[in-house]
């Protein structure tokens, strides 16, 4: 069910990387430990709370596969499908703005480095890695509503802050080495 729910959020390149093995994915990411305490802040506070609930599912996502918990994340989708979805089109209406294809690229993008960071922290971890996060699944069912998700998720600081200090738009304007970079490429 892992696998089908990342296929129905449109997460094909963290599906892809799953596919490939977790092994595969660790190798391939550089970030530093230091990078990952220092968090990531968004001056609008929706837009923070928006992408605090989708580093949690990754982080999940990311117990789920390495620690061989797949059940228990299953059923962490089954319950906050509706808030996790509603999160997910929120994220990606975020990045599409008012031109869907690189909206759709800077979105899968993010995902993937999202999935990426938090699995080399899993790394960095070790074997510790499942003793120290297995617990998370029993707090987040724990919570009382949906609604207590998002602090839940705040509180975790599991957006790294090599992810910036908020994520760009596909709407934002271009730099001029993106718009050089575009008509070099026509």
């Amino acid at each position: 069910m892992v696998q089908r729910h990342l296929r129905q959020t449109r997460s094909a390149p963290i599906s892809a990387c799953l596919r490939r093995g977790l092994a595969g994915l660790l190798a391939a990411v550089t970030l530093s430990s230091g990078a990952m305490a220092a968090g990531f802040r968004c001056a609008d506070e929706e837009a923070q709370r928006m992408f605090e609930i989708s580093a949690l599912k990754t982080e999940l996502m990311v117990v789920a596969t390495t620690c061989d918990t797949e059940a228990p994340y299953n059923d962490f989708i089954r319950r906050y499908q509706s808030t996790l979805s509603g999160n997910d089109r929120a994220v990606i209406a975020h990045f599409t703005g008012r031109d869907r294809r690189a909206g759709q690229r800077a979105n899968d993008t993010f995902i993937t480095n999202l999935a990426n960071a938090r699995a080399q922290e899993a790394n960095r971890v070790g074997s510790d890695f499942c003793a120290r996060n297995a617990i998370l699944f029993k707090e987040v069912m724990a919570l009382p509503s949906a609604a207590e998700l998002a602090p839940y998720a705040a509180s975790k600081d599991l957006l790294p802050a090599t992810m910036g200090s908020c994520v760009q738009t596909a709407s934002a304007p271009a730099t001029p080495a993106r718009a050089a970079a575009r008509k070099a490429s026509r």
